[in-house]
């Protein structure tokens, strides 16, 4: 019996349940196939695979097996779902021909292509499958760059937001399917966000944390640092839609942060991609921020064993001359220099009563923001009090079925828990609020304690307000080049400085 392969293929898995299905594929395909005194040997299938690209599992299975020989025909229901691509379709076309394979289709005329008619024939379907694709492609594009301009978000929804369908659909808007907050999941993507907003997490850090709270990607994975890192430049999460050249800064979808929080992190963003912090196996210090002052090349740090077992790590010249040798400086010593000339800035009085009164002034505003929230919520609870106490006297007096008062009091449980979680969390915001204006005050007083008693990331963001860079030689930090605020800062006279590591 001669031997034959049947192929099936769809694009998408949309169309794997609504269009003509692998299974009908198969069955079409392989009732030909005996009709015609043939064997399948294999039934190769592609799901939810395009066929723009010939990289496909199946199809690149299925061209091996044509090149090792043996199969006679290949059987599949239409050309389109071996390519829509001309230069493919063409390319697959001198394959089979090389290896005497014959292609039949289930359900489109066979062209006998050993003729110049038929191969004429065949070229120019293969073109118009490749136009149907690219005619999809057009419309689709426009359709959601449409929908975009609409101010709904045209793809898939980004974490912490779900599709769900238009009620609004055909009734004065074209987007069929819009994008909403995910409530559980909104909550822990804000989190994330305000624990970034504070400088004292790493992305690593806030992987971990997600992930035991429970925060998965939309495929049910871990989130990875990388995907945070989107997550954290991505300006949807403040109400704004980006589509290729289309900008729409107040979309149709609810943000999950506010804009100054946003501009926060993305300045944090900033800095630690300037001074190259990232994860590593060994966190050191300095990293980025200490150079050779012979050569100008960044400072290495390493960790080795010494004979006696004990580690020690150090800081020196990558260059392999003499610079090198002359530039190994004990991590500690080097790190403790740096910690000392903290110990010779100072803000002025005058900019220290700055920042006390504009703290305050931000302090009572957040409260008496927090506070009129409170009482509206408040007011909110009352109300809803008053409504189930009202309906406890109708199931008394008989006016209230035992359905309904059991229906409305699951209602009124459900509000008076939601506006009950929206105080708690008020007080948590006043709460954060204080701790961050007292960690201002003390930074604004004693910038040596701040940073002495800061943590790695903290301590990381006090060195980039100050310092772009620290020039090492002999073991000695001998120049120290201020950042542009800082130097703004000093010519202001806000900042008072000893000096002593020259110009």
């Amino acid at each position: 019996m001669k031997k034959a392969i049947i192929y099936v293929r769809v694009s998408t898995e949309e169309q794997a349940k609504h269009g003509l299905s692998l299974d009908a594929q198969e069955r079409v395909c392989q009732k030909l196939a005996e009709q015609n005194g043939y064997k399948s040997v294999e039934i190769i299938k592609d799901e939810g695979e395009s066929a723009g690209s010939i990289n496909r599992p199946g199809l690149k299975r299925m061209l091996r097996l044509c090149e090792e020989g043996g199969i006679e025909t290949i059987f599949t229901v239409h050309s389109d779902r071996l390519a829509r691509n001309t230069e493919d379709h063409l390319a697959m076309q001198r394959l089979f021909s090389k290896h005497n394979i014959s292609i039949i289709y289930a359900l489109q005329p066979n062209i006998d292509r050993k003729t110049a008619l038929g191969q004429t024939m065949d070229t120019v379907m293969a073109a118009f499958n490749e136009m149907q694709r690219l005619a999809i492609a057009e419309k689709t594009k426009s359709a959601l760059e449409e929908k975009a301009r609409e101010g709904w978000f045209p793809g898939v929804a980004p974490l912490g937001y779900a599709n769900v369908d238009n009620p609004n659909f055909r009734n004065g808007e074209i987007s069929k399917r819009i994008i909403v907050l995910d409530a559980p999941k909104a909550r822990m993507v804000k989190k994330l966000f305000e624990l970034y907003a504070t400088g004292n997490y790493s992305v690593y850090e806030l992987s971990d944390m997600m992930r035991k709270q429970g925060l998965r990607t939309k495929k049910g994975g871990l989130l990875h640092p990388s995907k945070i890192y989107e997550m954290l430049k991505n300006p949807i999460y403040i109400g704004e839609l980006h589509w290729g050249d289309i900008i729409v800064k107040n979309a149709k979808h609810k943000p999950i942060i506010d804009k100054k929080t946003f501009q926060r992190i993305q300045t944090i963003l900033d800095n630690h991609n300037h001074h190259t912090c990232r994860r590593r196996k060994y966190q050191f210090l300095l990293r980025g921020f200490v150079y050779c002052a012979d050569c100008g090349k960044r400072l290495t740090a390493e960790w080795h064993l010494k004979k006696s077992g004990l580690k020690f790590a150090y800081y020196h010249c990558p260059m392999r001359d003499g610079c090198k040798k002359s530039n190994y400086i004990d991590i500690s010593v080097l790190e403790k220099q740096i910690e000392n000339k903290f110990k010779e800035i100072q803000f002025s009085e005058d900019f220290i009563k700055l920042v006390c009164e504009k703290a305050r002034i931000i302090l009572e505003d957040k409260k008496k923001t927090i506070n009129a929230d409170k009482r509206s919520l408040y007011n909110q609870k009352t109300a809803i009090e008053q409504q189930r106490d009202v309906a406890e006297q109708k199931l008394f007096k008989g006016i209230l079925s035992d359905e309904d008062f059991t229906r409305n009091r699951i209602r009124f449980k459900e509000e008076l828990d939601d506006i009950q979680s929206a105080i708690d969390k008020l007080d948590e915001q006043k709460e954060v609020k204080v701790d961050e204006i007292q960690k201002i005050l003390k930074f604004a007083r004693n910038i040596y304690a701040s940073y002495k008693e800061a943590p790695y990331s903290l301590k990381r963001l006090y060195l980039g307000f100050f310092w772009e860079r620290f020039e090492v030689k002999s073991k000695v930090i001998i120049k120290a080049e201020p950042t542009l605020l800082f130097k703004t800062l000093l010519d202001n006279h806000k900042v008072i400085i000893n000096d002593s590591w020259g110009d």
